[in-house]
């Protein structure tokens, strides 16, 4: 039974030396210049905007760009203010600066566009949420919008990590890498631990704005996030008064969703959302 079990742990290791193995030809596939690129897909009159999330850039939404476009929309994806360069860039940014990316490019796409709608991923949702506040927006999405994260410690940042400058991701190895679901995904490595702070401050802010939101909004939360508490999703569908809204708790997947194997079901959930509300 012992040597059974050797024998079952050694292939379980090679196999994830394997894995990795598989994962680095992958990534050597992609460069960082072509991983960060903005995206545009000319399409309609009806505009979508999609809004990444903090650290990351906007390939992780590429794939559901691309099927909102096939769907007749025409989809802007920006990058943010300090995002796509380095940590060190990113640091002389705060949210403001996030908010003012994401404003700059819906002003863009409203020129094209008679209505525009906005979809985020994580903190992007949260930005997507804040123009449903100001009456910019014909509908938001956001996808794992944080309120509330899953490791406690990282509501209050600056309490445990003190002075520290920047803070090592403790599970990426690289800023390239490839998600469950095959694609390419780019994020820091480190984390500003002063632009972590002024996430913070935006997420207790915009949550005190949610009841103002009145454009119909779809909130979408992965029952198995790692990184946002799921009780996110229903914190901000509370928090929205009126009926045209819907919260969606996705079972069996992370995080980056809109890379998973579910993002078709993703993609078709939110078209079938704007059209019974737009």
């Amino acid at each position: 039974m012992d040597v059974l079990k050797v024998s079952q742990a050694r292939a379980k290791q090679i196999m994830g030396v394997g894995n990795k193995i598989m994962e680095s030809e992958q990534i050597m596939k992609y460069t960082k210049e072509e991983l960060v690129k903005p995206f545009f897909y000319p399409g309609g009159k009806m505009g979508i905007l999609l809004v990444h999330g903090f650290t990351a850039c906007p390939v992780d939404l590429k794939p559901l760009g691309q099927d909102l476009n096939r769907a007749g929309y025409t989809v802007s994806a920006p990058l943010l203010a300090g995002h796509g360069t380095s940590p060190e860039q990113l640091s002389t940014t705060s949210w403001e600066d996030w908010l003012d990316s994401v404003i700059q490019a819906w002003q863009d796409l409203k020129k094209l566009c008679s209505q525009v709608i906005v979809i985020g991923h994580s903190m992007g949702g949260l930005l997507a949420l804040y123009l449903a506040t100001q009456n910019l927006i014909e509908a938001a999405v956001s996808i794992n919008a944080p309120i509330l994260f899953k490791d406690e410690r990282l509501n209050s940042v600056e309490k445990f990590l003190g002075p520290q400058k920047y803070v090592k991701k403790p599970y990426r190895e690289s800023e390239i890498s490839i998600s469950k679901g095959g694609f390419p995904h780019f994020s820091y490595v480190e984390v500003p631990v002063a632009c972590f702070v002024s996430l913070n401050r935006a997420i207790g802010m915009i949550q005190k704005e949610l009841s103002k939101i009145t454009c119909p909004t779809l909130v979408i939360q992965s029952l198995e996030d790692s990184t946002v508490d799921w009780r996110s999703g229903q914190i901000i569908g509370d928090s929205i008064p009126h009926s045209k809204k819907e919260v969606v708790l996705w079972p069996n997947e992370d995080h980056y969703l809109p890379l998973s194997k579910d993002r078709k079901k993703l993609a078709e959930k939110i078209l079938e959302f704007l059209e019974q509300n737009i």
